[in-house]
């Protein structure tokens, strides 16, 4: 058996946490293209995730003093593969941010980055975290202001830092054993939280409309292969929406959320939330 890592790439609060509970709450059902082959090390930790989304809430922040989460779990063959091992290292967002503003990741995780089989690249729709770029337009009252005053915010636009990370996966990850190039799922969680309108849009033009750096750099890239999808874990709002948190607690969380993305011009929805990693790490 022959162990694939896979890195989970995303800033704080982008559902990196409550993606992989939800992933193994799939795979514990087994009624997702993923099959596990036995119990994963550190069950602890994931099903603890799974205990906040059956009682209704996602999971908080990854606390940054606790102790190195990885998640590890034995698969059946995917598509024809080989069985193998998911290993999905514990990169914390704060990580991340800290990587693109200072240019720099410890030794550690860039040795894990570059043994990597792939990666999972998250952004959250709607996220209080998101920083929008700079409108000089609209912003032409400030730019009037004395130095100092206004808006001394010193973050970097979501898209900067999201065509940053993208740039650090191109340069590190290694092709795959028969030569094909590493695979990078673009993955836009919350997605439920998006008008009906722009979820049948799909993905590719969300990115487009609210990070169209990004989205242009997605079009363009070399090295690796790209797909975007725009992921909803549990199918609603459980912060907001009371009407979905009522009828939640009446669904079954493993069989709940749903994935959208693109094929052949058409914009598809699936139940099935392991596409993004199966995807990533098929032939």
């Amino acid at each position: 058996m022959r162990p694939q890592s896979i890195i989970l790439v995303g800033g704080p609060e982008t559902g990196k946490s409550n993606y992989v509970g939800r992933l193994w709450a799939s795979l514990k059902a087994g009624n997702g293209t993923l099959k596990r082959a036995g119990m994963p090390r550190n069950i602890e930790y994931v099903e603890s995730i799974c205990e906040h989304l059956l009682q209704g809430k996602f999971a908080g922040r990854t606390d940054t003093n606790m102790a190195r989460q990885d998640f590890c779990v034995p698969l059946t063959a995917v598509d024809g593969a080989i069985p193998t091992e998911l290993i999905v290292p514990d990169f914390t967002g704060e990580l991340w941010r800290d990587a693109v503003k200072n240019s720099e990741l410890p030794q550690e995780w860039m040795d894990e980055l570059e043994s990597a089989d792939g990666a999972l690249l998250f952004v959250r729709a709607h996220s209080p975290l998101n920083v929008q770029p700079f409108n000089w337009v609209t912003s032409r009252d400030i730019l009037r202001l004395p130095i100092g005053a206004g808006n001394n915010s010193t973050e970097l636009p979501t898209q900067v830092t999201l065509c940053e990370l993208l740039r650090l996966l191109q340069n590190r990850l290694a092709c795959k054993p028969n030569g094909a190039n590493p695979r990078v799922a673009v993955v836009v969680t919350a997605w439920d939280t998006l008008n009906k309108e722009l979820q049948m849009q799909g993905p590719n033009a969300y990115l487009r409309e609210q990070f169209p750096l990004f989205a242009g750099m997605l079009e363009d890239v070399e090295d690796i292969d790209v797909r975007v999808y725009g992921v909803s874990i549990v199918g609603g709002d459980l912060q907001r929406d009371q009407d979905f948190q009522k009828r939640y607690e009446g669904m079954i969380m493993a069989q709940s959320g749903s994935v959208t993305y693109e094929l052949d011009a058409e914009v598809r929805a699936d139940s099935d939330v392991t596409m993004p990693v199966a995807w990533v790490i098929g032939n």
